[in-house]
């Protein structure tokens, strides 16, 4: 049997993110990569492509390491697999195989193991698994990744006996823990020494600086002909490739995980991403682009190039279509791309307006307010016009934060007007004498959305509706570990429960939704106010439905789908 350890070779030393490339002592490692059976409330109708995994395991690759097993318990009917799980608040459902099923198909000469941990609400099923894990294989290092390791990682190690965790993007970490570079000389680590304590690296893993560099998303060793037969988001059912054409994000909404895993927005070539599309189509005979891209039109010309690619082959005849279901950037778009965005053959667009009364915006840390809702009703005509599936993301009951001082200007004095409290006011006082801005020390503190500017909202939604958009998608402020919103909703005394982590993600569907579920109760808005006015909500776009392609999918084969491809 393996002598299996992580040797610590202390002699090396990363100059940069590809040194390890002039190495000539890295002993290659067998790898398994693991990912995380999903939680939900109903039956699954969709499927994660394991992109995080994809890149780790192929970037690993890189350096001589195997991937000698790639377990998705949610693949070969596993979705069909579902037992209720209960935290101390909420009940709902486990999909994929069973602990025991998982354990068994690990390999016994396996040197690592890396499991992805996507969302903080995985961990009621994660943690259970990595414990079955070390029962069976206690002496092969347990690594996890992904949201959850990056917000909690004391609590992943501590509660789930993994042995490393990673904080941010995962290929240089990842590649360097195989590598065996000693742990304390990597950032962006936590792990469990050997008197138990754990140590943890106050640096974010290293970020690539250049994505062309990573090798395509393990399509050599992801079940990729199961994986197309699902669409990752749900909207489609047949074919749909999941693709990044980029990374990051630049901007630093309070609400959002994504500053926390890095702000370096980086592109994919339009080169490579066309070559992974066509590559696709040869392979799978995808007719679906899912983009999961943060910010898909950051960077418009390149946008350009992709949408063109995907058009021109829908102008040869192949029935190709496209996705975005993080939305597209509505001070990025114009009346040309929409068109093209239609041509290329998405089916439907998403615009992130998440409110729409400027105070509650500029408590989210978006200072360009006002500008963003003119922008968002001009986009929003140009998207009906072109003939786009069009609907908005809103965030309900947001409950406020900090706020920049260099936006309290003359320009937003009339918004932001009130009698500034002090930092020893009483926060229920703040809420309740109808004031906006609270200091303490040498930050100031908006608060969020109250009954006069959720009117405001509604009042913005009708004017949507009155354009043609089709629908909204109302989502209830959620307070993720390691956010801004998290951190400032802690302060004051605004979490609805003693231990947030034990909270799944509040599921903003009809039938599901209740009071209990939402997670932040302020003195503007309390939980049972909150649900009324999703529902509120709700009921401006009665009639909308996720709208699906219904024209004619069938696939090309042979040597008229390389003519198209050409």
């Amino acid at each position: 049997m393996k002598e299996h350890s992580m040797a610590l070779r202390k002699e090396v030393v990363f100059l940069n993110e590809d040194s390890s490339l002039t190495r000539t002592d890295i002993v290659p490692k067998d790898v398994t990569l693991i990912a995380c059976p999903w939680t939900f409330y109903e039956r699954a109708e969709f499927l994660s492509q394991q992109l995080g995994l994809g890149y780790v395991g192929a970037y690993a690759k890189k350096f001589g390491h195997r991937i000698i097993k790639y377990i998705d318990p949610m693949i070969a009917g596993g979705n069909a697999v579902s037992v209720p799980v209960q935290t101390k608040y909420q009940s709902t459902k486990r999909f994929g195989f069973p602990d025991e099923w998982i354990v068994a198909q690990i390999p016994s000469e396996t040197d690592v193991i890396g499991i992805n941990a996507p969302f903080t609400d995985s961990r009621i099923v994660l943690y259970p698994l990595i414990r079955a894990i070390k029962r069976r294989f206690p002496n092969i290092p347990v690594v996890v990744g992904g949201v959850l390791a990056t917000t909690l990682p004391h609590q992943v190690i501590r509660e789930s006996d993994a042995d490393i965790v990673v904080k941010g993007e995962g290929e240089i970490a990842f590649s360097r823990i195989l590598n065996g570079d000693p742990l304390e000389t990597i950032p962006g680590l936590a792990f469990k020494k050997k008197d138990g304590s754990i140590f943890e690296n106050s640096l974010r893993s290293q970020q690539l600086k250049t994505v062309d560099q990573i090798p395509s998303p393990g399509y050599d060793f992801r079940p990729m002909k199961e994986y197309v037969k699902w669409s990752p988001r749900g909207d489609r059912a047949d074919r749909t490739l999941s693709l990044i054409s980029s990374r990051g994000c630049p901007f630093t909404c309070e609400f959002c995980s994504i500053p926390e895993k890095g702000q370096l927005w980086r592109p994919f070539t339009p080169g490579r991403v066309l070559e992974e599309i066509k590559a696709a189509i040869e392979a799978w005979g995808v007719n679906h682009i899912e983009f999961e891209d943060d910010n898909f039109t950051l960077q418009e010309p390149r946008a350009l190039v992709v949408l063109q690619y995907l058009r021109d082959l829908r102008r040869k005849g192949y029935p190709i279509g496209c996705s975005f279901p993080n939305g597209i950037m509505i001070d990025r778009m114009s009346e040309s791309l929409a068109v093209l965005l239609k041509e290329a053959g998405a089916d439907i667009i998403y615009l992130p307006v998440e409110s729409g009364d400027t105070r509650v915006l500029l408590s989210m840390d978006k200072p360009q307010a006002q500008k963003h809702l003119n922008t968002t009703l001009q986009v929003a005509k140009w998207c009906v016009d072109a003939g786009l599936q069009t609907s908005c993301f809103f965030i309900c009951a947001y409950p406020g934060g900090r706020i920049n001082r260099k936006w309290h200007t003359e320009s937003h004095g009339p918004i932001l007007q009130g009698y500034v409290y002090g930092e020893t006011t009483d926060v229920s006082q703040w809420g309740k004498e109808g004031s906006y801005l609270l200091r303490q020390g040498d930050e100031l503190f908006m608060s969020g959305e109250d009954a006069k500017s959720f009117e405001t909202t509604l009042s913005y939604c009708r004017k949507l509706r009155a354009i043609g958009v089709h629908g909204i998608t109302p989502l209830i402020a959620t307070p993720y570990p390691g956010t801004e919103l998290y951190e400032v909703c802690e302060r004051f005394g605004w979490l609805a429960f003693e231990d947030n982590h034990d909270v799944l993600t509040t599921v903003s569907y009809a039938g599901t939704m209740k009071a209990d579920y939402i997670q932040i109760e302020t003195p503007w808005c309390s939980r049972q106010e909150a649900l009324q006015r999703w529902q509120m909500m709700m009921d401006t776009f009665p009639t909308f439905h996720n709208v699906r392609k219904e024209e004619d999918t069938s696939l090309l084969t042979g040597e008229k789908l390389r003519m198209v491809t050409t």
